[in-house]
């Protein structure tokens, strides 16, 4: 049975006549790309000490996480990330205190998104997930550390999904203030305005994020209970069983990626959801396989072809309230899902 896929769903310098004036150092300016930078020649900058390499090495897995969730895309948080901290590398700023380098590598990886997004400038569709995350599966009775960093809505796949219909730097300054902790005047100077300014992109980021959810009252994390019902239902091909999951209100979208086949636009309702799905069955000729996964931080559903390797074929990620699914979130682009196939090879 096969998860339905309409809802699844150098610059040379020029010869200098004598005599000439030493030229000043000039660092380049944050926005412009890493690779086209252009050095002074004779500029030497200082090795960084052991311990500001150090202090960055902690806050590297945060850069990342900040540029995952502007972007999205695990691979362009991986460059984004790498670009931030050589740039604060080779702009040591001299600040010993945690806090203050904090701000400051948040500043700069904050630049390299929103310079990125700008140049990208790709209008995302309606229908555009984000790469799922594999991370350790946490319930709401952890209390560790990792987990109070996953449970706070920071990489919740419904979450980092609603931030990318953000205008970019609503984005950042709610991602640097509600998931970073950091305050008005550190968002300010990272998005080079007033804390007055910043303060109003948070509060459209607020509302604009609440209506990309749709559904807001939804259990964190998601119930294990109905994604093992779910897995059930797919194995069984049942489609009273998955019916039987859904709440009226539920809502599907799938992410083809244009490269499978999926529908255009979100679906709404029980009926219309379980329409498609009792459809997408009946073309089904390849067996699948459905496992339980931890994506994101919540459970979560990978699905594969035992006939072709194991290939992972969706992941399905739902928000539950109640007993039941208010919402299907389905990853089918297979460059979304590359990195999911070490799970389906680790489960074999």
């Amino acid at each position: 049975m096969s998860p339905p896929c309409e809802i699844w769903v150098t610059t040379r310098l020029p010869a200098a006549a004598a005599p000439v004036k030493r030229p000043r150092s000039v660092r380049p300016a944050l926005n412009v790309p890493f690779d086209r930078r252009v050095r002074p020649m004779n500029a030497r900058s200082p090795m960084p000490s052991r311990a500001l390499l150090a202090a960055i090495e902690r806050q590297r897995r945060r850069v990342w996480g900040l540029c995952y969730r502007m972007t999205g895309l695990r691979s362009e948080a991986d460059d984004l990330s790498q670009e931030a901290i050589a740039r604060a590398i080779e702009r040591e700023p001299g600040l010993a205190h945690r806090e203050g380098l904090e701000g400051w590598l948040f500043r700069i990886a904050t630049t390299v998104c929103l310079d990125h997004l700008r140049r990208r400038k790709i209008e995302r569709r309606a229908t555009e997930l984000a790469d799922p995350l594999p991370t350790p599966e946490l319930s709401a009775a952890d209390a560790g550390p990792e987990a109070a960093v996953i449970l706070r809505d920071d990489v919740r796949f419904a979450v980092v999904v609603a931030l990318q219909h953000l205008p970019p730097r609503q984005r950042a300054a709610l991602i640097l203030h509600e998931v970073l902790d950091r305050p008005l005047a550190s968002v300010a100077r990272a998005l080079g305005t007033n804390p007055s300014a910043a303060k109003q992109l948070i509060v459209r980021a607020r509302r604009a994020l609440a209506a990309a959810r749709v559904h807001t009252d939804v259990d964190v994390p998601v119930d294990r209970a109905v994604v093992d019902r779910l897995v059930h239902a797919i194995e069984t091909r049942s489609v009273e069983a998955f019916t039987a999951l859904l709440a009226d209100d539920v809502w599907g979208v799938t992410d083809g990626g244009g490269r499978v086949r999926a529908s255009t636009k979100p679906v709404f309702g029980a009926r219309a959801v379980a329409r498609l799905w009792a459809a997408a069955n009946q073309r089904q000729v390849l067996a699948v396989a459905a496992r339980a996964r931890a994506l994101n931080g919540e459970p979560a559903v990978v699905v594969t072809l035992p006939t072709a390797g194991d290939a992972v074929m969706a992941s399905i990620h739902v928000e539950t309230r109640r007993g039941r699914i208010v919402a299907l979130r389905v990853v089918r682009d297979p460059e979304k899902l590359a990195n999911l196939q070490l799970i389906a090879a680790e489960a074999g």
